[in-house]
């Protein structure tokens, strides 16, 4: 594994270019002779699919959540509306 320290410089700049272009730009084979470089391109590939998973999990949670709440305001409105319409 290489040093966090190292890989400072290189992670800006894979952010910066973006996940779909240093996608293609690894395919290519050509823009990266340097095997270091190439690899930490790998690693924060990586880091960051396993980031969006996780906004992607707390994302559902949220909206399930959501939804379950509002399921349960209308049956409760809709209680109320019963037992106002019944007395």
């Amino acid at each position: 594994m290489a040093d966090p320290e190292i890989e400072v410089a290189p992670r800006a700049e894979f952010k910066r270019i973006g996940e779909t272009q240093l996608r293609d730009a690894l395919n290519s084979d050509v823009a990266f002779a340097d095997e270091p470089k190439r690899q930490a391109a790998f690693r924060w590939l990586g880091d960051e699919a396993q980031a969006r998973r996780l906004r992607e999990e707390k994302t559902s949670h949220y909206v399930r959540s959501t939804f379950f709440a509002t399921i349960a305001a209308v049956i409760v409105g809709l209680i109320g509306v019963g037992l106002t319409l019944l007395h």
